[in-house]
């Protein structure tokens, strides 16, 4: 079976052409968009790169249990409410006068770290 020759493009048919193929790219660019969009979870979940606490504070606390937690693949997420609670929980009060920043701070993370249990 012999497929029909196509005739030659005229240059006044080349703009109506392209501008059908940009359409149509257009088209699939905004489905693989909108597809990726709505898997998108950055606006509802931090992890520990995007929380405000920083990501050793928010691994810590995470492990410690102070707020909910699940794994997308090796990386620990929490829902934004979640962190946002326990950081406002977690306000610092003033520091007593002869004790050094270092000491609070070390009290933080202390509190922070699992406890084991006796023996």
């Amino acid at each position: 079976m012999e497929v029909p020759l196509r005739r030659p493009v005229t240059q006044d048919e080349l703009p109506k052409a392209f501008a059908t193929i940009a359409r149509y790219l257009i088209d699939s660019f905004r489905e693989v968009a909108n597809e990726n969009a709505a898997r998108d979870t950055s606006a509802e979940y931090y992890d520990a790169k995007t929380s405000p606490t920083g990501p050793t504070t928010f691994r810590r606390a995470a492990a410690a249990g102070a707020f909910p937690t699940f794994k997308v693949g090796r990386k620990p997420m929490a829902r934004r409410a979640d962190v946002d609670s326990w950081i406002a929980t977690q306000a610092r009060t003033p520091k007593p006068k002869g004790q050094s920043g270092d000491d609070v701070d070390a009290a933080f993370f202390a509190s922070l770290q699992p406890r084991r249990p006796s023996r």
